[in-house]
């Protein structure tokens, strides 16, 4: 569980609402072929960045999290939705991540 005392909780919960937005993304694409350019787009150009700034910013720049968003990274790239998905999914448990799986 977060605690929300902590002073990273907040750089936690930026990394949580940023997720909730790829997490979106990812299940349109799955649903419908036709939202891969926007969504690729969209999480490689604007929302894997921000998160490569948080990380910078407020998690010491670690680099198994740059390692995850790599990860997700090169996945998003591809034309398979359920491999970006898996790639996503390490951000959503423990692991090598922000974190958000305890929120």
């Amino acid at each position: 569980m977060l605690d929300l005392d902590h002073p990273r909780s907040r750089h936690v919960l930026e990394a949580a609402r940023i997720e909730d937005l790829v997490r979106k993304l990812l299940l349109a694409w799955r649903e419908d072929a036709a939202a891969a350019p926007p969504a690729r787009t969209q999480i490689l150009q604007t929302l894997i960045p921000q998160l490569e700034a948080l990380n910078a910013a407020h998690f010491g720049a670690s680099k198994k999290i740059y390692r995850t968003l790599d990860a997700l990274g090169r996945a998003v790239q591809g034309a398979d939705a359920d491999k970006a998905w898996q790639a996503f999914t390490a951000l959503d448990g423990p692991g090598d991540n922000f974190g958000t799986w305890a929120i």
